[in-house]
């Protein structure tokens, strides 16, 4: 029998991209592993953007649901972390240039 302490260790060794195959396997609940693991990262590059704590936790929540939605995408041509990396920076420009005014005439 796996203690839940010895379960969690075992999960968390595993690599993004194995847990990756377990999420589309089914596995949903696992995506949280990622989520924690590449918290620090995306909120850093967020906030180097658009320079809001608030702004930058939004664009956080926004790229997680997005790279989900995505998830049977991700190719493994990049490690994950770029990927979700990547979907994190694309929402922040978004955000971003949808903030700025429009300019008239």
């Amino acid at each position: 029998m796996v203690s839940p302490g010895n379960a969690a260790a075992s999960q968390e060794s595993l690599s993004d991209e194995e847990v990756v195959v377990r999420v589309l396997a089914g596995q949903t609940a696992m995506f949280e592993i990622v989520m924690r693991r590449h918290n620090q990262l995306l909120y850093r590059v967020a906030r180097a953007i658009l320079r809001n704590d608030g702004e930058a936790e939004d664009v956080m929540q926004d790229a997680y649901v997005r790279a989900y939605e995505h998830l049977a995408q991700f190719a493994g041509r990049a490690k994950f972390s770029t990927w979700l990396t990547r979907i994190a920076v694309h929402e922040a420009l978004a955000r971003m240039h949808r903030a700025k005014p429009k300019r008239c005439c």
